[in-house]
């Protein structure tokens, strides 16, 4: 079964040019050393974010398959998206602020009726990450596009209205705990015989005459894609002498794949469902109506004639009079009409005239602006109190302040020799290390637990002894010429 896999893998390859986004992607990854600033802001996008797709890869044990990668793609506009790769590896403690902070922005991505786009099933996706007490799934639009491709593929004449129906808003309302529905397909119910799931490797094929490489779906995804965590340092992917191109080059080709399978589902989505894509470009109409005001002479007659004239070969399955009161400016104030009926509906509209933009401005010119010295000083000080906080937390959470081991060291050691010795010992720290001159002790910060035990086991209690010292650096001149002549008063005291 592996073998035909790697074979149609090849023939794909061979017979269609690789697959690329057509969309900007802003790609973060999301681990321990994460900041709690880039979470709020990615707080902040969720909330106006609506539609996403997810994926998520696993590692084979020996026994069963480990959650190791969450991929989320947030999909802003055709045009632009960004996606999170959540390594379940590296997350903080569970009982951390930023964990707390992570497990917050996935409860706003999967409710508030949120359409999760996946190919298969969501709850399939996630049955290895349970252990985490991370993704907890709320009231969501439910949309497995693998089954409706799928079946759509087998059936190419069972969705006559397949669009139009799409258009139509879907809410999961009876039951918050229920992750799956079946809006697509309540009227058109599949054969039993027609349904064989398409792979996303052939779906994109036909659909688009494109190759998406699925030779790295098995792999090690436990191993750190994010170049800054280091663990590229360590040999994994290097046959046999470590190889520092290859390890870097492995993790940035298993990043590219898990960013392809995000990208590939989107794209797909809107080649099957093209109305979905206008979306974005209605839902701005009203925010852009709101500041600033805009007059139209044009009669409804010409308008009417002009959209269907530009839209016609766009849009299918809708009518000319739906369409146009979809495209239909929406505007804060009413247009001014001349003969009011007296039985009018009573209707509070806030609006900014000109007159009192104009004021508005004459005010803020008038108030006295503040001097540079007092704002310079309020600035520094709140940088060094936000700075001070910043780094108490660290102490107190972060995990590179967690694992330390002490030791005493002999007075000739400096920060560079330190960090040499570890590094010739393939000793990883969290570059966190403290010499206390008056105790003659040094402190050095681990990154995990696992670094700390291996620390412990060859870091002995002379490791920074004046032994070690003379071992690793040698002597200086001065106490080599002390050394000489001690030698020649002991050969001359012991000959006479």
């Amino acid at each position: 079964k592996n073998t035909r896999k790697i074979e149609r893998n090849e023939e794909y390859k061979e017979q269609h040019p690789p697959f690329h986004a057509s969309s900007n992607i802003d790609v973060i990854h999301i681990h321990y050393q994460s900041t709690i600033t880039m979470i709020d802001e990615l707080i902040i996008k969720a909330k106006q974010t609506k539609r996403y797709v997810v994926d998520t890869e696993s590692e084979r044990n020996k026994h069963e398959k480990q959650g190791a990668l969450i991929q989320i793609q947030f999909i802003h506009s055709i045009h632009h998206s960004t996606i999170i790769l959540i390594e379940t590896n590296y997350l903080p403690n569970s009982q951390s602020i930023l964990f707390k902070k992570i497990k917050e922005l996935c409860a706003i991505i999967f409710s508030n009726n949120n359409e999760i786009i996946s190919w298969g099933p969501i709850n399939d996706e996630f049955k290895h990450f349970n252990h985490l007490d991370l993704i907890h799934i709320g009231k969501i639009v439910d949309t497995n596009l693998q089954f409706l491709f799928s079946d759509q593929y087998n059936n190419p004449n069972a969705h006559p209205e397949r669009e139009r129906r799409d258009d139509l808003q879907m809410y999961d309302t009876h039951d918050d705990n229920e992750i799956t529905d079946d809006d697509y397909d309540d009227k058109y119910q599949v054969q039993n015989n027609s349904s064989q799931p398409i792979s996303l490797q052939k779906a994109i094929a036909t659909t688009f005459s494109k190759f998406i490489d699925k030779s790295l779906t098995v792999n090690y995804w436990q191993c750190g894609l994010d170049l800054n965590l280091n663990t590229w340092k360590n040999k994994l992917f290097s046959r046999y002498e470590y190889n520092q191109q290859i390890e870097q080059q492995q993790r940035t080709a298993m990043k590219q794949y898990a960013i392809n399978d995000c990208t590939a589902v989107a794209e797909l989505f809107f080649h099957m469902y093209p109305l979905k894509a206008n979306e974005f470009q209605i839902q701005s109409t009203p925010s852009l109506a709101s500041t600033q005001t805009t007059t139209i002479l044009t009669p409804p007659a010409t308008t009417s004639t002009n959209i269907s004239f530009n839209l016609d070969d766009d849009l299918s399955n809708i009518s000319e009079d739906d369409l146009i009161e979809l495209l239909k400016p929406k505007f804060n104030k009413k247009e001014e009409i001349f003969h009011q009926p007296h039985h009018q509906s009573n209707e509070l509209i806030i609006t900014t005239t000109a007159r009192e933009i104009y004021e508005y401005n004459q005010q803020l010119e008038q108030q006295p602006l503040p001097t540079s010295s007092s704002t310079t000083r309020l600035s520094k000080s709140e940088k060094q109190r936000q700075k001070n906080m910043k780094l108490k937390w660290k102490q107190k959470y972060h995990p590179n302040f967690q694992h330390k081991i002490k030791r005493p060291i002999y007075y000739k050691y400096d920060y560079r020799k330190i960090r040499a010795q570890l590094c010739d010992d393939n000793i990883y720290t969290s570059h966190q290390i403290a010499i206390n001159r008056k105790y003659s002790e040094v402190v050095i910060g681990l990154k995990s637990q696992q670094e700390l035990e291996r620390a412990t086991k060859i870091m002995k209690i002379n490791y920074f002894s004046k032994n070690q010292y003379i071992e690793r650096w040698g002597l200086s001149i001065y106490n080599i010429v002390l050394l000489i002549n001690n030698i020649i008063t002991n050969i001359v005291n012991n000959v006479y």
